[in-house]
């Protein structure tokens, strides 16, 4: 049993002790007893301004102390070679930075509570983040923060136990349009047909037609390919799927089409299920309800997982949403525009909300790579996408976290505008899961 000393230990206090030595597999005791923990003979530790006498000692910035939020950017320095935040010069502290304060501005997602300028799409953009303007943005800081901790731990105190981690890879799957042509009902297949008769867009006029005449593969219908490469790496996969009305950013065909559910029971023959709630319901959260008993319904599964379309997540309500209607586990924690680790880790983590200043039981697992960044926001070839992502793969692996990526039944299918994704496809997984 580990016992430190905190005084006055706040929620904050106790999230982040709670995530950090639950991670390292260390049974631990908080105290404000000062007596007690002067005569404690446990191993032990104190946080706070100062040490209380000689014993190992690790400082305290204050910010675990508020409950407010406050407009500030904390301290940037590195150590190791690892961004830090929160350095300090107390020379009797056994790391110069505070390791809690620093892991929680990062998993509290604190300056997102911040005002902020957002794009198009209501979003935080990544290039508001500390870590990208700092330059980690693409490296797990918290996991490395962590592991800094745990070594001080054990060189003090030689005889303690961690826990081991396995490295571990989820691929995962949003589907915003199960199919390109195929299964749209009568007016929007006509609708289609003519918009691209009349915009004298030949190319997909004909290809719609040989689709929906059955002489073609929609060029969205990338399953069985997805399948099989699934079966080859024993991949346990997770497929998010949109089960929203059609919209302006919404456009997937309702999952209560005999089509779809019979898509959707072979989907949950290969991998988990999760909802991946419409754009719409982000500006309108009473219509999540709807789209997950519309999904459950389809599907005959239980629906506690769930992605944002288009990623977008807004703090806290998105999560009070999730949480207010069943859902557990959110995979929605990265960006849009850019790859990486929006939360500085890789690792799971429940959500804290800083307005009620308390942890939730809602799990966040982070996603650090994204097909669309590189096709929308970032174009590249794929022998630069490959350099880019095979170090950030090999970093995890390093620290035994888990690396999620994304792609998207369109991106794996056969649209000339993804010609050459699937081999990009085929090099990651290999990357990933070996």
């Amino acid at each position: 049993m580990l016992l430190i000393y905190i005084p006055n230990a706040t929620p904050r206090h106790h999230y982040v002790f709670n995530h950090i030595m639950s991670y390292l597999g260390i049974e631990y005791l908080i105290t404000d007893d000062v007596e007690a923990f002067a005569d404690a003979d446990n191993l032990k530790f104190s946080y706070d301004k100062k040490p209380l006498h000689d014993e190992m000692h690790f400082y305290a910035h204050g910010l675990l102390n508020e409950s407010s939020i406050n407009i500030f950017s904390p301290t940037v320095d590195t150590y190791r070679n690892i961004s830090t935040l929160f350095s300090h010069a107390e020379i009797t502290a056994a790391l110069p930075y505070d390791v809690f304060s620093a892991v929680f501005y990062m998993l509290s997602r604190y300056e997102e509570y911040l005002p902020f300028t957002a794009d198009a799409h209501g979003r935080f953009e990544a290039a508001h983040s500390l870590a990208y303007k700092h330059d980690f943005l693409q490296r797990p800081v918290v996991d490395h923060w962590i592991q800094h901790l745990a070594e001080v731990l054990q060189q003090y105190f030689p005889d303690l136990k961690l826990k081991n981690h396995k490295y571990a890879f989820i691929p995962t799957y949003d589907i915003d349009q199960a199919y390109a042509y195929k299964h749209k009902g009568f007016v929007r297949t006509i609708g289609g047909l003519l918009r691209d008769k009349f915009r004298l867009n030949l190319r997909a006029y004909f290809e719609r037609l040989g689709v929906l005449l059955h002489l073609k593969t929609d060029p969205f219908d990338s399953y069985a390919y997805q399948f099989t490469l699934q079966q080859t790496h024993d991949l346990h996969p997770i497929y998010f799927f949109h089960a929203g009305t059609y919209g302006k950013y919404d456009k997937n065909t309702s999952p209560e089409n005999k089509h779809i559910r019979r898509l959707l029971n072979t989907i949950s023959q290969h991998a988990s299920l999760g909802i991946h709630p419409s754009y719409l319901s982000a500006e309108h959260p009473e219509l999540l309800a709807a789209e997950i008993e519309r999904l459950s319904l389809s599907s005959y599964k239980k629906i506690i997982s769930a992605r944002q379309h288009f990623i977008k997540i807004s703090f806290p309500e998105t999560y009070r949403n999730y949480i207010a209607n069943g859902i557990t586990d959110d995979y929605s924690m990265g960006y849009a525009t850019n790859i990486g680790f929006r939360a500085g880790t890789s690792q799971a983590f429940y959500f804290f909300d800083l307005l009620d200043n308390a942890s939730t039981p809602l799990l966040i697992h982070p996603f650090a790579f994204m097909e669309g960044v590189f096709k929308q926001y970032k174009p590249t070839t794929s022998k630069e996408i490959l350099e880019v992502v095979e170090p950030m793969i090999a970093e995890i692996k390093q620290l035994k976290g888990t690396f999620i990526s994304i792609w998207h039944n369109e991106s794996l299918g056969t649209s000339r505008q993804w010609i050459g994704w699937r081999d990009v496809y085929e090099k990651m997984l290999v990357l990933a899961r070996y």
